[in-house]
């Protein structure tokens, strides 16, 4: 009885049918990790009810070019200090946006915004796609495809490199952030985008909330889905001046506006 109900069942979808209850499993959940995303509604999470929405189970924002100011949605399960994040993400070609992390949350500056370390999503950059940005602050921290170390006065120094690689715009691609104390790691699909360590107890913070961001200029669509989150010790090491050395052959990160975009590296045929 049940081999002929899926016997008609397959019939069914080959001839172009379609049924309301799934059969696909769900993502199955890393041990460890929990889902911060239920992919039917919008629970556990807040910002302005005109960027954000769910649509085919993805967390999605939307603009159209008209917003006056950077805005987020905030997950509401508690603040981040050290954690792995990782999440699957879907921009629209010249889409800009990015996965907010230790934040602040900043209302006298404007609706919904949110201050704070920021894993870039800039599917037209692929200096910037994955990059450290730190939302009204210290701006660049480290361009995709920089190994870096931010001294106790701020400046963040390149103290080695990383290749850098293309993520084309309107595939979904899985992100990964790691933070264990001063020291963050993003990657893309695996390959690694940034490899920073943060020695300025004045600007760095080390706990804040979680988001997600709509960003200023042309319109765009961000999609964010399959969103999982692992809560990692507290007592997580801060590492120090003497355990990350900046070398002497080591070059200042560009500021915001000075860099010229960096293509990435042009892969070799074999």
């Amino acid at each position: 009885m049940i081999q002929a109900f899926r016997n008609l069942l397959v019939l069914f979808m080959a001839l172009g049918g379609s049924c309301s209850t799934s059969l696909a499993a769900e993502p199955e959940i890393p041990p460890g990790f929990r889902s911060l995303f239920n992919g039917r509604d919008l629970e556990g999470w807040e910002g302005m009810a005109g960027d954000w929405k769910v649509d085919e189970g993805a967390l999605t924002g939307t603009t159209d070019g008209t917003l006056k100011h950077n805005r987020f949605i905030v997950w509401r399960g508690g603040p981040v200090k050290n954690f792995e994040l990782r999440i699957q993400v879907k921009v629209t070609p010249g889409g800009n946006s990015g996965l907010q992390y230790r934040g602040v949350e900043r209302p006298d500056l404007g609706e919904t915004v949110v201050t704070g370390y920021q894993c870039d999503v800039v599917a037209n950059r692929a200096d910037y796609n994955g990059m450290l940005y730190e939302e009204r602050g210290r701006r660049i921290l480290a361009h995709t495809g920089e190994k870096v170390v931010i001294d106790a006065e701020g400046q963040p120094w390149v103290v080695g490199e990383l290749p850098v690689e293309e993520f084309a715009a309107g595939e979904w691609h899985d992100y990964r952030v790691l933070v264990e104390g001063n020291h963050h790691q993003h990657w893309i699909d695996g390959h690694q985008t940034v490899d920073v360590i943060d020695l300025d107890e004045k600007g760095r913070r080390l706990e804040g909330v979680l988001g997600m961001q709509v960003h200023v200029g042309p319109a765009m669509t961000i999609r964010y889905r399959n969103i999982l989150l692992k809560t990692l010790p507290d007592d997580s090491p801060v590492l120090t001046a003497k355990e990350a050395p900046v070398q002497t052959d080591a070059r200042k990160v560009v500021p915001q506006g000075q860099d010229k975009p960096k293509a990435a590296a042009k892969k070799s045929s074999d």
